[in-house]
């Protein structure tokens, strides 16, 4: 397993960010930092895989923000709040926006170090695993999948859908299996189905799968053979 152990911290208070690197980097982590949101957009790398430390209370664009847009191409990176805002309305919304933690300040930095390290020995074991382009990685909180290194962002009814034909890999499934698995939805219909399959199978064709009708009785999940 190839160790994932880079810190990006974005944080604009100077004496906070310098004691996070020191601490982290004695611990051999890479920490990389921005003061602003402005400078983490202008500088940051658009293939980062590691942990992301975001204040809340930033200059100009608050963190809040910063957390919404990293998880509109990353899903899978951890990210922790960090925020003197410590109202449980607080903690909710930076949960809510993709937070993974929600760290309030004052806080103990072994115990940081505790979370940040577990948070990226899982991320290491995921990235392992999909090290082979055989591997397919289920991400059902953020309704995602990664295969051959690629993130799929799906809503939440093609997951479902995709998440079940996955488990029949190969074997068919009917439209009423696939309207059983919305429990708390009374009006899914068997067109509702078609058409979250039709939006399914062009976001899943990049990766190579394909969603196949099976005529007269639904449908089924494939990988294309080349």
């Amino acid at each position: 397993m190839e160790a994932i152990n880079t810190i990006c911290i974005i944080e604009d208070e100077v004496d906070i960010v310098e004691t996070l690197t020191t601490y982290f980097e004695n611990e051999k982590y890479n920490v990389i930092s921005f003061n602003s949101a402005e400078e983490f957009y202008e500088k940051s790398l658009s293939d980062f895989r590691g942990l992301y430390l975001v204040d809340w209370n930033l200059p100009g664009e608050p963190g809040i923000n910063i957390i919404t847009n990293i998880r509109v191409k990353d899903k899978v990176s951890p990210i922790f709040m960090v925020s003197a805002f410590s109202k449980n309305e607080d903690i909710v919304e930076g949960l809510n926006r993709g937070a993974d933690d929600y760290i309030t300040k004052p806080f103990s930095f072994d115990a940081l170090m505790i979370k940040a390290k577990n948070s990226l020995n899982k991320l290491s074991l995921v990235s392992s695993d999909l090290s082979s382009n055989d591997q397919l990685r289920l991400l059902p909180e953020a309704k995602s999948f990664i295969k051959d290194g690629k993130t799929v962002s799906l809503t939440q009814r093609e997951f479902i859908i995709f998440n079940h034909l996955y488990q029949k890999l190969g074997q068919s499934a009917s439209r009423q299996d696939l309207i059983n698995q919305f429990h708390n939805e009374e009006k899914m219909t068997e067109r509702n189905i078609d058409v979250h399959v039709f939006s399914l199978r062009k976001k899943i064709k990049p990766v190579e799968l394909v969603v196949e009708t099976v005529w007269g009785t639904g449908y089924k999940l494939s990988v294309v053979v080349r």
